[in-house]
């Protein structure tokens, strides 16, 4: 996993407006955002066809159609092991990118996010993209619950009209809730955080940024 660098924060933003930000929720799948469970018995919610995957689901055993896009992929069948990734911040997932759609992500997350009071939160996910050095913030955040982890979910990022020729190499990650930012001298919520960077960091004003840094409430990855 890469670790997040603060040359990430060094944009160019072609606007100062902060990116609108487009939700989804994980139980509902939509003709960009849909899911398959590893839980359903002799059933699958995804789309497309690949290769079988066999395990054991509430109700006995179940076979699940893996999307040809994602052949390639680990996911934890048992929403318990497998998961090749793990963070302080998230717990245990599996990102992968789609083999077919350069635009596209799987996602599934072994514990729902949950913020200081317990009450479960949305995961926001950001696409980006490498500029030398750099990584570039490229896309709108898609935030949504991810409450089963037997539950693989496809992403379908949109990008902003000037990187619409970007390759996403990079994602992004966090809980969308509230953390204390010291530049702010209060607590705020993470995604919002994270856009105040961005604008002020347009301006020339890199504190924000330096705060979201330290705070250190994300996860960054290269797919």
């Amino acid at each position: 996993m890469k670790s997040f660098n603060i040359l990430l924060l060094i944009l160019l933003l072609a606007s100062c407006d902060a990116p609108r930000t487009r939700r989804f929720t994980s139980s509902t799948a939509s003709n960009s955002n849909s899911a398959f469970n590893f839980n359903n018995n002799g059933s699958n919610s995804g789309q497309g066809t690949g290769t079988t995957n066999n395990g054991t689901g509430d109700n006995g055993t179940n076979t699940v159609t893996v999307p040809e896009d994602a052949k390639h992929c680990t996911f934890s069948t048992d929403g318990i092991n497998n998961f090749p990734s793990t963070s302080s911040h998230l717990g245990a997932y599996s990102l992968c990118k789609s083999s077919t759609d350069a635009s596209s992500v799987y996602f599934q997350l072994k514990t729902k996010a949950t913020g200081s009071n317990g009450t479960e939160v949305q995961v926001c996910l950001i696409p980006t993209t490498n500029s030398g050095n750099n990584s570039i913030y490229v896309g709108n955040p898609m935030c949504g619950l991810f409450s089963d982890p037997k539950q693989a979910r496809k992403i379908t990022f949109v990008k902003f009209s000037q990187y619409q020729n970007a390759t996403i190499s990079g994602v992004m990650i966090f809980k969308d809730t509230t953390y204390y930012y010291p530049v702010f001298n209060n607590y705020v919520n993470t995604l919002s955080a994270y856009q105040t960077c961005m604008n002020a960091l347009y301006y020339g004003n890199s504190a924000y940024c330096e705060a979201f840094k330290s705070v250190g409430q994300y996860v960054f990855q290269g797919i």
